[in-house]
């Protein structure tokens, strides 16, 4: 099973280009990046989370040295942090936690990595997909929930948060759908707690920095 951080990845290419879709900002991007990491340590009973913190349950190495690295960012067990403030500060590390994800796509036989040169110009690293099933599957997952109201279980209710609070629902579905989609998809991620963290953090970003939140 893929990670969420991994899925969101999937669901940010563009399948044509293998690079990062022109309709998904660089800052949702690392928001959700950020947020899936954190649902992925929740999945794992390794944080809990409320509508405002996440605290720390279980700090022992999960095996994973990203989530492992999540989790050394989260202060001591039993500490409460808001949401927005360990989202920041994941946020801060995005463009690493990118690299590492795909990489680890890579070592999985779902994307290749290419270098595109022209004369003597430096290459543009691209990324697209071996035979596109893992990405796929997430994407009919998604509009099967969304589009039939299928009851979604708690993996999904977290990607669609995830896909929500960070606007990819674009790279899902059609223009002409999201006008009947849009409202079941914000019923279902008002569900999870730190979709709704995202949500805040993206709000605060307008008038403060990513920095300031962390620090704060």
């Amino acid at each position: 099973m893929l990670r969420f951080a991994e899925e969101i990845v999937l669901l940010a290419l563009n399948d044509e280009t293998g690079k990062i879709s022109r309709n998904v900002p660089e800052q949702s991007l690392e928001c959700a990046i950020a947020g899936a990491l954190l649902m992925e340590l929740d999945f794992m009973k390794r944080i809990e989370a409320d509508p405002q913190n996440i605290v720390l349950a279980k700090s022992d190495p999960t095996g994973d040295p990203l989530l492992d690295e999540t989790v050394s960012l989260l202060g001591k067990v039993g500490q409460a942090t808001p949401i927005v403030k360990v989202l920041a500060r994941l946020m801060v590390k995005a463009d690493e936690f990118e690299s590492r994800l795909l990489a680890s796509l890579i070592h999985k036989g779902i994307l290749k990595e290419q270098n595109k040169s022209f004369l003597w110009m430096k290459g543009e690293r691209t990324y697209p997909m071996i035979d596109g099933r893992e990405e796929s599957e997430v994407r009919t997952r998604i509009r099967m929930i969304i589009l039939t109201n299928t009851l979604p279980d708690p993996r999904d209710v977290a990607i669609i948060s995830l896909m929500e609070a960070c606007r990819l629902y674009r790279t899902v579905f059609l223009n002409e759908e999201l006008g009947q989609c849009r409202k079941r998809i914000a019923q279902i991620a008002k569900m999870d707690f730190i979709g709704q963290g995202i949500a805040r953090l993206l709000q605060l970003t307008d008038s403060k920095s990513l920095e300031e939140i962390a620090a704060s």
